[in-house]
């Protein structure tokens, strides 16, 4: 019996512990706080979203509408370095998505297609119409869940190492631990307490690894630092399901260009060439010596792909 006591206290003291650990860190990001540290903070606006509450988006530019999509776990800051390049042709909205960056990050409906109907509330506040919708990775497949099901919205899809598929034989950033029954959150936690495992993850996502700065592992790592940021962490892992996307893949009109590193250890070359067979129509271009992130890795050739495709794509229309 003194046994079992001893052991009842020690899980008490644990978890009084952890509770004092976990409600020690912010809820969510302060955007005045890390403004400094922010690129183009000048460019730096907030909506209100039914749903949501507080979306986080840069704006800059003017004419046609082009639409960045990061992927999970990403922010806005995943454009930075092609942000003013195309800003210079097009007007230019890099979004942070729900639970992710500076927007708010309630509980509930993190799916993809979720993810889609967010993107075009906030075309609709912004007086857009129709938008080409650039997404890397998970962005990639918010921006195929818009175009399946607000077609009428999407002008055309620029894909980045999408995420397309349910079942993909690409590798993940995550540890297995995060995946843990009921034990996994509070290991996660605990694990970032330090910036290792982003900078782990990002090491996976770039074929140079010269590119895994400091200064861009704080950035990936700033949101889940907060109590929010990990809880939506979570949910977007747990709610990911790719199935209505990849059977509706065929409907996909749009004209679509796909930009893929050829050592993409997350989502293969491999699926980047199944995707676009099953859109009729696309282009496919490779980057070699690159990974999971072109516009990252290689922004200068990525401004140059997408500003090249827009082009052609206006040429066309005409």
């Amino acid at each position: 019996m003194k046994k079992l006591l001893r052991i009842l206290l020690l899980f008490v003291v644990a978890a009084i512990a952890f509770a004092v650990f976990w409600y020690s860190r912010p809820a969510d990001l302060d955007f005045e706080k890390f403004r400094a540290a922010l690129p183009h903070a000048a460019a730096s606006r907030f909506a209100e979203v039914e749903g949501v509450g507080r979306v986080h988006y840069q704006e800059k530019g003017t004419g046609r509408a082009l639409v960045l999509i990061h992927g999970n776990n990403s922010s806005a800051y995943s454009w930075a370095e092609v942000f003013d390049e195309l800003a210079k042709e097009f007007r230019v909205v890099a979004l942070d998505l729900k639970g992710f960056g500076f927007t708010a990050k309630p509980d509930g409906d993190y799916r993809v297609e979720t993810q889609a109907a967010l993107v075009v509330r906030l075309l609709d506040g912004l007086g857009i119409e129709r938008a080409t919708l650039c997404g890397s990775s998970m962005g990639g497949a918010v921006a195929l869940a818009a175009a399946i099901n607000y077609p009428q919205r999407v002008d055309a899809l620029i894909l980045v190492g999408s995420s397309a598929f349910t079942e993909t034989r690409g590798g993940s950033l995550a540890p297995a631990y995060v995946r843990w029954p009921y034990i996994g959150g509070a290991v996660t936690a605990l694990a970032l307490t330090s910036d290792s495992l982003v900078r782990e993850g990002l090491r996976k996502s770039f074929h140079d690894e010269s590119k895994v700065t400091d200064e861009r592992v704080a950035a990936y790592y700033r949101p889940l630092r907060t109590r929010d940021g990990q809880r939506a962490a979570r949910l977007v892992r747990d709610q990911r399901d790719y199935t209505r996307i990849e059977n509706a893949l065929d409907k996909i009109r749009q004209p679509t260009l796909l930009i893929w590193g050829a050592q993409d250890r997350l989502n293969l070359l491999e699926d980047g060439r199944r995707l676009h067979a099953k859109i009729n129509g696309s282009q496919l271009v490779v980057f070699d010596s690159c990974g999971h992130l072109p516009q990252e890795e290689m922004p200068e050739r990525f401004a140059r792909e997408v500003l090249s495709f827009m082009k052609s794509k206006a040429e066309a229309g005409r």
